[in-house]
């Protein structure tokens, strides 16, 4: 029998969830389908016998000391500081390696030598592997492209390069980093990357700072938000603007607006109150304004929904009508490990071991129990991997039903 944790507003839990980290990842939907089914019947977190289900050991990865590790898609990335930095003089040793592992089952695809960064995140785009190289003080990133099946080297570029789904093309940025936190805003230009090459399409200055998001579809368009509101709609294959407008003043940052569904959503202040507005696209015009009071800051696709999530509230919008088709209060002590879908976990919830669930619209779903003290948990398509120990990763299967 299916878990059903009912989060709705008459039933909903006291809101004390905090809002993620900034290195949370989107992962797959593909195994969401078939996920949620064959559950034992789990009436509280502090039940007798332990939830199972849709969550199976898969197995475990020794890191090598220093090690940080990231998941894309179906890819465990491990990278390794440079043996230079633990205080050997070897000039043979300044450089560090990235290693990838094919998830579930663990199984090394490769490993290639690389000028470590203090801090990496990665996706995956059909065959490409595209790698953010920050460094330790969080002041440069670089983009560099892999293979994805042997991890050569295809290019590299100062900045990020954001995808866009269904698209061989990526966004080429450059963002602001300031006292508010890394990649709110956008300076310098705009290009559109060949994510087989690295060659640039177009390109777009910016005269001064901007918010960018991918509008996926046929054709592929990408939304710039100018610091003076204005707002233009372009190509991107070709870059030729195709629609612009004027947005009310806001909190514009790389969650605000968003595009859901074919439609921009935007929260914003209306008077003293804030608001929530969709806009077509690429024409930009207003379709419908509703209160935004009480619905957090940042807006996020649920499944073509728009989600107006914070830290303790999600309520869910129609992109195109802006109707609420549902809501749900943040559970206490469940924290999100990625947002697109929910996945949760509760730390030392069940005899000592954490709990692991996925938010399906306004319920929330035990999938599984970790063991105790697991910390830093990633999720990829189709599976969980989590720190047991300084030099040790789990790995667990995210299944459906048999």
């Amino acid at each position: 029998m299916a878990v059903l944790i009912d989060l709705g507003t008459e039933r909903g839990l006291p809101e004390t969830d905090p809002p993620p980290s900034p290195g949370s990842r989107r992962i797959s939907a593909r195994w969401l389908s078939g996920l949620l089914s064959g559950l034992l019947l789990f009436a509280g977190v502090t039940a007798a016998a332990p939830p199972t289900g849709a969550l199976r050991p898969a197995g475990d990865l020794d890191l090598p000391a220093g090690s940080t590790y990231f998941v894309a898609d179906d890819l465990l990335l491990v990278a390794t500081a440079p043996a230079g930095r633990s205080g050997t003089s070897d000039a043979d040793d300044l450089s560090g390696t990235l290693s990838a592992y094919a998830l579930p089952g663990g199984k090394r695809r490769w490993t290639v030598p690389v000028d470590t960064a203090g801090r990496h995140y990665a996706e995956l785009a059909g065959d490409v592997l595209l790698v953010a190289e920050l460094d330790p003080v969080g002041r440069r990133t670089v983009t560099v492209a892999r293979s994805a099946r042997t991890g050569a080297l295809r290019w590299s570029r100062p900045g990020r390069v954001i995808r866009v789904a269904g698209s061989g093309l990526g966004l080429g940025v450059s963002e602001v980093r300031s006292v508010s936190g890394a990649g709110r805003r956008l300076e310098g230009a705009v290009e559109a990357v060949e994510l087989a090459s690295g060659q640039v399409r177009w390109r777009l200055p910016l005269a001064s700072t901007a918010v960018v998001q991918p509008v996926p579809g046929d054709p592929a368009r990408v939304l710039v938000v100018h610091d003076d509101v204005r707002a233009r709609v372009h190509d991107l294959g070709t870059g030729a603007p195709v629609g612009a407008g004027e947005l009310p003043p806001a909190d514009y940052a790389q969650s605000n607006p968003w595009v859901v569904g074919g439609r921009l959503v935007l929260r914003h202040p209306a008077g003293r109150d804030p608001a929530v507005s969709g806009y077509d696209l690429p024409g930009l015009t207003r379709r419908w304004t509703r209160p935004g009071a009480g619905t957090g800051e940042v807006v996020r696709d649920c499944a073509g929904l728009a989600c107006l999530d914070g830290g303790s509230r999600v309520v869910a919008l129609d992109p195109a009508t802006g109707a609420q088709r549902w809501s749900r209060l943040r559970p206490r002590g469940w924290n999100s490990i990625v947002r697109s879908p929910d996945l949760l976990i509760r730390p030392d919830a069940h005899q000592g071991r954490s709990l692991l669930a996925v938010a399906d619209g306004a319920t929330l779903r035990i999938l599984g129990v970790l063991p105790p003290g697991v910390v830093d948990c990633r999720a990829g398509a189709a599976a969980v991997v989590c720190r047991t120990a300084p030099d040790r990763l789990g790995v667990w299967r995210l299944t459906g039903p048999a």
